[in-house]
């Protein structure tokens, strides 16, 4: 029989005693594999939950999977061989392989993203400002002197975030308002107790976590106003691969005060892995993915999109040979940017 471990370990990486001497340690039922997440609330972590029963199910692997580190510090682990299976960002692979932003202080960032391969790209969802209605606060120059979670501390939602509210705002964080340095399942812990004014989340439209937010009381998402969009700030923001606006509309959610649609940028994340697992490891985890698509479906409607006609959408890290094979397998042309270094 073979076991399913979930470590909910928000804000550590990784954690739990289960492992068979290291990362993707073989056992005699299958592999265990290390896989990391973003905050228990996190779409991420729902897509992460439904592959790990999957693999388990399909494949006999055993899944240690630790949830609320920040997406850019598993990128480097991944690159470390310190976990096997990661959520990927278009935004943060261009970062890591440029060496921009988080990464600027990291001499090898380069050479850790050369060791990263994609399997699959998907919806992270959009960047909701979240403010409970009887706050007052009904537009971003309310944030001013308000506690403001961001994202996670030198994570990429932080730095997109932080990019909104300058640009709207012209605002920056602990001078004009306290930004929070919390993980995402303690910020999601925090807003519900009022501990914190204003949560910002990326996640689907709609979403299971901001439907249970708003059973808990009205509420009013914060948007960009029309105004901030050509701003420098917007528009860094809006240049990174992977970003694009979405819109919110009032009534999506009960309780939900917002009478006008509401502008959210948007973001695309992916499952990645790196360049040391076997190309048929990762080709039978590719497959099983997509073959069990209702599976992923049933946990949240918005998994429908992930698709291998969906799943290459603006990826912009090499694909692992595994995950190729599957993609020429079944049809579908893999552009020359993201054919594997392991081809030449």
């Amino acid at each position: 029989m073979t076991r399913f471990d979930i470590k909910m370990t928000a804000g550590a990486v990784l954690a739990g005693a289960m492992l068979l001497g290291g990362a993707g340690a073989a056992d005699a039922q299958g592999r265990s594999l290390q896989m990391a997440s973003l905050g228990s609330d996190s779409p991420t972590t729902v897509f992460s939950i439904a592959t790990s029963e999957i693999l388990r199910r399909e494949l006999g692997h055993r899944i240690q999977l630790a949830t609320g580190s920040a997406a850019t510090r598993q990128a480097v682990d991944a690159a470390n061989q310190e976990v096997d299976l990661f959520v990927t960002a278009v935004s943060i692979n261009h970062f890591m392989k440029n060496q921009l932003n988080m990464y600027a202080d990291m001499a090898n960032a380069g050479e850790l993203f050369d060791n990263l391969r994609a399997v699959l790209n998907y919806p992270l969802g959009a960047y909701h400002g979240i403010v409970w209605a009887d706050s007052g606060i009904t537009t971003m120059e309310g944030f001013a002197d308000q506690r403001v979670f961001a994202g996670p501390p030198a994570g990429a939602a932080r730095n997109v975030v932080e990019q909104i509210i300058r640009g709207a705002t012209g605002f920056e964080p602990n001078e004009q308002y306290q930004s929070m340095n919390l993980d995402w399942g303690a910020a999601a812990q925090a807003f519900q107790d009022r501990q914190i004014d204003v949560y910002f989340i990326p996640t689907p439209i709609p979403s299971a976590a901001v439907a249970q937010i708003s059973a808990m009381g009205e509420f009013r998402v914060i948007g960009i106003p029309d105004t901030a969009l050509d701003s420098p700030e917007l528009e860094a923001a809006l240049s990174i691969p992977g970003r694009s606006l979405n819109t919110l509309e009032p009534g999506t959610y009960s309780n939900l005060v917002n009478e006008e649609p509401v502008q959210l940028i948007d973001s695309l994340v992916g499952l990645g892995t790196h360049r040391w697992m076997s190309e048929d490891e990762v080709y039978d985890i590719t497959r099983v993915i997509f073959e069990n698509n209702p599976d992923l479906v049933e946990a949240a409607r918005w998994m429908s999109v992930i698709t291998p006609e969906n799943a290459l959408a603006e990826m912009n890290m090499p694909l692992h040979m595994g995950a190729y094979r599957y993609y020429q397998e079944v049809g579908i042309e893999v552009p020359d940017h993201l054919l594997p270094p392991e081809l030449n």
